[in-house]
C-alpha cells in the first residue's frame, strides 16, 4: 500500500478536516480506538438512528454544560431580568435549551465552560429574553420604553435596530391591527412561545442578540410608566 494512501483519500474525498485528523492521531491508542469502534458502529446502522444517536449525545452535553454553569447564570442573568418583571426559573433544563439554541447557530458546543463562553451566554440569554419583551409590547410601551434611555445613540439603536424591525415584522404577519384612529400603536400582541421564537431568529442574526443582551444590562426600565393605560383625551 502506497504510504500517501490516506492523505490521498482525504485529498480526494475531503471529508475529515485536517485539524480534526490531526487531534485524532494526538490521542492516546485507547483513545483512537474507542474512537474507531464507535464509529465503525455508528457507521453500520441506519441514517434515523444515526441521527437519534447524536441527538441524544448532544442533548447529554448540553445538560451537563448547564449543570456546571448554572450558578453563574443565575447570577448574572436572573438580577437582570429581575429589573425588568421577567420572571425566569432558570432550570438545568431551560439552560440547556438556551445552549441547544445558541449551538443551533453556531454549531459549536465548547470543550470547557471558560468565562468568556459564559459572558457570550449571558447576553446571549438576555438577547433573547429582551426581544421576546419588545415583541410583546405594543408600539405605545415600545415607544415609552426608548425613550426612557438617558443615552441619545442607545435610543437610536434600540430603536431603528431592534424596535422598527420588530413592528414591521407584526404588521407584516398581521399580529397587530389598527385601533380605533387608525395606527397599530394601543394593541398589544399575542405570539406563542415558538413563533415568538421564530420571529426573533429570523430578524435578529447572533451578533445583535448578543448585543441587544449586553445592552440590557445597563437599560432604564420602569414599569408603570411603560405600561400605563394608554391616555386617549
Amino acid at each position: 500500500m502506497n504510504k500517501d494512501f490516506s492523505n490521498r483519500r482525504l485529498d480526494r474525498f475531503g471529508v475529515i478536516p485536517y485539524s480534526f485528523l490531526e487531534e485524532f492521531r494526538s490521542k492516546d491508542a485507547s483513545t483512537r480506538r474507542y474512537l474507531l469502534n464507535s464509529m465503525t458502529l455508528f457507521a453500520s446502522i441506519s441514517p434515523e438512528q444515526q441521527h437519534q444517536i447524536l441527538n441524544d449525545l448532544i442533548q447529554s452535553e448540553l445538560m451537563n454544560l448547564a449543570e456546571q454553569s448554572k450558578k453563574y447564570l443565575h447570577q448574572n442573568v436572573k438580577v437582570v431580568l429581575k429589573r425588568m418583571f421577567i420572571e425566569k426559573p432558570l432550570s438545568e433544563k431551560e439552560i440547556a435549551e438556551y445552549y441547544y439554541k445558541y449551538y443551533t447557530i453556531t454549531g459549536v458546543i465548547p470543550e470547557e465552560v471558560t468565562n468568556e463562553y459564559l459572558n457570550i451566554l449571558v447576553n446571549f440569554i438576555l438577547g433573547i429574553e429582551m426581544s421576546k419583551l419588545l415583541f410583546l409590547m405594543s408600539f405605545v410601551e415600545q415607544q415609552r420604553f426608548f425613550e426612557l434611555q438617558e443615552n441619545y445613540s442607545a435610543q437610536v439603536v434600540l430603536f431603528y435596530r431592534y424596535i422598527k424591525p420588530i413592528r414591521s415584522k407584526l404588521i407584516k404577519e398581521k399580529i397587530v391591527n389598527r385601533d380605533i384612529i387608525g395606527n397599530y400603536y394601543y394593541n398589544r400582541p399575542w405570539v406563542n412561545e415558538h413563533e415568538l421564537l421564530d420571529y426573533i431568529f429570523d430578524l435578529f442574526d447572533l451578533d445583535k442578540i448578543i448585543y441587544l443582551g449586553n445592552c440590557a444590562k445597563v437599560f432604564t426600565f420602569e414599569k408603570e410608566y411603560i405600561y400605563k393605560a394608554p391616555d386617549f383625551e
